[in-house]
């Protein structure tokens, strides 16, 4: 039975975030948006509070996807694009946590454990149509001395800055998870400028031109992982994130319906606004239990593929619906940089076509 009432540990780590977040992320965002660019201070100073990585190693049993979830709602309430930065790198540990063989572990762990934030990443999105994580067309094949992979990723955070990405690839034995160092031979990250949204992000394309890894390479080794688990964590994260960004466009859109006055009655006196913020208020809330019921089902390991996918599902189209309901209540307003609700628009738009970046 899911119970929605914060644990004092849960409480605790929600008020440091909030807390975090209105005094370093939201004052920041438009300048990381205008400057395509997020604040590299911000970044050390959030991984620093060690909130972060008690969600990567579980060694004291303190990992919590719904921990996460909650974090992670937090910061996309301030900026969405900070919130899958740190998700990256997060996602990509986890991995290495969960599945990586006790070698893997022992050379990329200690790095994530530090106080410096690390630019590492999932990359499993291919430039097809819809932009997806499935099907699988970089490919992978194995000469006898090592792996040699070829092929195309896109909206890979970081871009030209991501250090480490594990790649999805297939192989003669189906999909496969493989850790890249972006430093090799044949691997070329080129940054995407003038994206609609999540700019702040420097998402990126990955070409592997005949990229050979070393043995041992391969995530889980011989075994392999869960790559299906991986995407529904993702799901999950992303889901929280949502609700993240569909929160802060209420929170900004309430306070101006009701002093926004128009032929002498306030915005939120006339129905169809009061409406349509009512309708707003209901899907955060219903987009919340979504997302914990679906991080819930992950760490109680119960019906866990369908729930983080409908969840996904859910929050995507509804944070999309929020932020345009936000646009139209601030009318002209809504369209300028003096406000940040353009923004959050673009924002829930390219966030929604993005997937496998985060994990829980």
């Amino acid at each position: 039975m899911i119970d929605f009432e914060l644990s004092e540990d849960q409480r605790l780590a929600q008020s440091a975030i909030q807390d975090f977040a209105r005094a370093e992320i939201l004052p920041r965002a438009r300048a990381a948006d205008m400057n395509s660019r997020l604040d590299d201070e911000v970044l050390d100073a959030l991984w620093a509070t060690g909130i972060l990585q008690t969600q990567v190693f579980d060694d004291l049993g303190s990992r919590s996807p719904v921990m996460n979830a909650i974090v992670f709602e937090e910061l996309a309430a301030a900026d969405i694009s900070i919130a899958l930065a740190v998700a990256a790198p997060m996602a990509f540990a986890q991995a290495v946590y969960d599945h990586g063989t006790a070698r893997q572990k022992e050379e990329l762990l200690p790095k994530f454990a530090g106080p410096k934030f690390q630019r590492a990443a999932m990359a499993m999105m291919e430039p097809v149509f819809g932009v997806s994580t499935d099907p699988v067309r970089t490919h992978a094949w194995w000469d006898g001395n090592g792996w040699i992979i070829a092929g195309h990723k896109t909206l890979v955070p970081f871009g030209e800055r991501c250090e480490q990405m594990l790649v999805t690839a297939l192989t003669e034995r189906g999909p496969r998870v493989f850790i890249v160092d972006a430093r090799a031979q044949g691997v070329r990250l080129e940054r995407k400028h003038g994206t609609l949204g999540l700019r702040a992000l420097e998402l990126g394309d990955l070409h592997l031109d005949q990229v050979r890894v070393p043995p041992g390479s391969e995530l889980g080794g011989d075994e392999g992982c869960d790559l299906h688990r991986l995407r529904c964590a993702s799901d999950a994260a992303m889901s929280a994130m949502y609700v993240g960004l569909g929160r802060a466009v209420l929170a900004h859109t309430i306070p101006y319906v009701k002093d926004r006055v128009v032929h002498g009655t306030a915005l939120a006196r006339k129905q169809v606004i009061a409406f349509r913020i009512a309708d707003m208020h209901t899907h955060v809330n219903a987009m919340r239990w979504m997302a914990w019921q679906a991080a819930w089902a992950l760490e109680t390991s119960r019906d866990w593929s369908r729930l983080c996918r409908l969840a996904h599902l859910f929050c995507a189209e509804k944070v999309i619906s929020i932020a345009d309901e936000g646009v139209q209540a601030f009318g002209g307003h809504g369209f300028v940089k003096a406000e940040p609700i353009e923004m959050w628009y673009r924002n829930a738009a390219a966030a929604t076509r993005v997937s496998g970046l985060a994990g829980v």
